[in-house]
């Protein structure tokens, strides 16, 4: 008779076990692992809130990274132009936007001496080469972000020299209606000037930073006939 008993109270104490256990998984899953790096998103402190940016970073896989404002963006492109007279540091686009067509004349720094000059990025480093370290730069490409956390990207091989070698451009002033160069003012200290491009898509404006990232290995495995 007591053994009787036993089995649905040992049954009941098995079950409440049972619905116990997620309960025990889900309060130490909101724990941090020891080995867990926790990354910190740009959502995370809403650090999306758009406005005029006073500043941009320089970073990733690049040699000097640096935090760039109005001033020494400026002294920048005065460095490179005493290095080299005939460095493209003014151009003239045309470009579709919301709003209609749009033709401007933009000063800045190019891109591709941004990240490789001495004076600045100094360089690429080595990404993620994948399964095949040829031509791993081929891999890599800028991304650039704005305050409002827009972006948009940039190939490697759009603005090396011996592939596309387009004069992508950070600018930093434009001609006014005037003629006179003027600071952007409404576009924030630096934008993206991208040549060629129809639409203005990746014309980022407020730019805040400009990272050269590797992608990542193709996640399909080889296959062979």
């Amino acid at each position: 008779m007591r053994f009787t008993r036993t089995i649905p109270i040992a049954s009941l104490i098995l079950s409440i076990l049972v619905l116990w256990q997620p309960t025990l998984a889900d309060s130490r899953s909101g724990l941090p692992s020891a080995k867990e790096e926790k990354i910190p998103y740009l959502s995370d402190k809403n650090k999306c809130l758009g406005g005029f940016s006073p500043s941009f970073r320089l970073g990733g896989e690049i040699k000097n990274p640096t935090t760039y404002n109005l001033q020494n963006f400026r002294n920048l492109r005065d460095t490179l132009k005493k290095q080299n007279p005939a460095l493209v540091t003014e151009i003239t686009v045309s470009f579709q936007t919301g709003s209609g067509p749009r033709t401007e004349t933009y000063y800045g720094v190019p891109l591709w001496e941004l990240i490789n000059n001495p004076k600045a990025g100094g360089g690429l480093k080595p990404g993620n080469s994948g399964l095949n370290s040829k031509n791993s730069f081929l891999r890599q490409y800028v991304l650039v972000d704005a305050t409002d956390c827009y972006g948009a990207v940039v190939a490697i091989g759009e603005i090396q020299p011996n592939f596309e070698g387009k004069t992508v451009l950070v600018a930093y002033a434009k001609k006014g209606t005037d003629g006179k160069v003027v600071p952007l003012i409404d576009e924030g200290f630096a934008r993206l000037v991208v040549p060629g491009d129809k639409a203005g898509g990746r014309y980022v404006t407020n730019v805040t930073n400009i990272l050269i990232l590797s992608a990542p290995a193709s996640p399909l495995k080889p296959k062979y006939f």
